[in-house]
């Protein structure tokens, strides 16, 4: 008797687990949900409701547009760099320019963040095909990012490259 009793209460303490799971999923999904700043506003069985949630949009991790060192393409008679960056909170986002407007190319994911004591950065990424790379910045300057086609700081010396190391260009 005892056994089962056992059984029991594991029974319901993996129903409670798969509801509580079950009601996050819902409350995720349920109706049509609008966003006005950083309330959310969901529609609901019994009408709308207001929930704070801090939005997901952040300042970039680094500010501005950067550039490569090598040189891709000419517009308008000048010559210009092989792709232009900018930095999202989780993204590192390659375009080119149009009008002097960064029109987006492709998106990689930055997997780690790290602001250096020095002012500068580090950041690691990797690519849709899963290249995992290193932008870290220069020993006494934040305005240029030095590109490691590695995660391992040992491995910099041999897989840098400065052509597609970024400047900052505003």
């Amino acid at each position: 008797m005892k056994l089962f009793d056992e059984f029991k209460k594991v029974t319901k303490l993996k129903k409670g687990i798969v509801a509580a799971f079950l009601l996050i999923m819902v409350i995720g999904t349920v109706g049509c949900e609008s966003k006005k700043g950083d309330i959310t506003v969901i529609e609901g069985a019994d009408g709308p409701t207001s929930i704070f949630v801090a939005s997901k949009a952040s300042e970039p991790v680094i500010s501005g547009t950067w550039q490569t060192a090598s040189i891709g393409y000419e517009v308008d008679g000048e010559m210009q760099p092989e792709y232009y960056v900018q930095f999202g909170d989780d993204e590192i986002i390659y375009g080119h320019m149009d009008n002097k407007e960064f029109v987006p190319d492709h998106i990689d994911s930055i997997s780690q963040f790290e602001e250096l004591k020095d002012g500068g950065y580090k950041i690691q990424a990797e690519s849709e095909n899963g290249v995992q790379y290193t932008y870290q910045s220069a020993d006494g300057d934040s305005d240029i990012l030095e590109y490691y086609e590695t995660w391992n700081a040992d491995e910099f010396s041999e897989k840098y490259s400065g052509s597609a190391s970024l400047s900052r260009c505003e």
